[in-house]
């Protein structure tokens, strides 16, 4: 007979199923500063742009809490001066056009802070 101490595992485990709840908060303030960050690349590459500067104004971030999501959604807003016009910039109208300001920049200019602060605070939890 033979015993095992397991004292230690089951602390680990409370351990990581703490995290989450632990998580959420410090995930939601880099996201939201992330969200800051490409509502702000948004609008300057609007106010560049000699077609569409008057729908800089028009970006703006939601937030969508849910339990254990942090989400936010960065974009004109058509409710806004200039959102229409902005939506035309990125996506195109009746008559064309589209594409003239890139979508996809301010998010792929984000990802590399946003992946670098999760994870130093996923370091820290672990």
């Amino acid at each position: 007979m033979f015993d095992v101490d397991v004292s230690e595992l089951r602390s680990l485990a409370t351990d990581l199923g703490n995290i989450p709840t632990r998580l959420l908060p410090e995930a939601d303030a880099i996201v939201k500063r992330g969200a800051q960050n490409v509502k702000e690349h948004m609008s300057a590459d609007l106010a560049a742009s000699r077609s569409f500067r008057g729908a800089a104004g028009s970006v703006s971030y939601d937030s969508d809490y849910r339990p254990g999501v942090v989400q936010y959604e960065v974009g004109p807003d058509k409710g806004r001066r200039g959102g229409a016009l902005a939506n035309i910039a990125y996506f195109g109208g009746a008559n064309g056009g589209g594409g003239t300001v890139d979508i996809d920049a301010p998010l792929a200019a984000e990802e590399p802070r946003l992946s670098s602060a999760i994870g130093e605070v996923l370091d820290g939890l672990l």
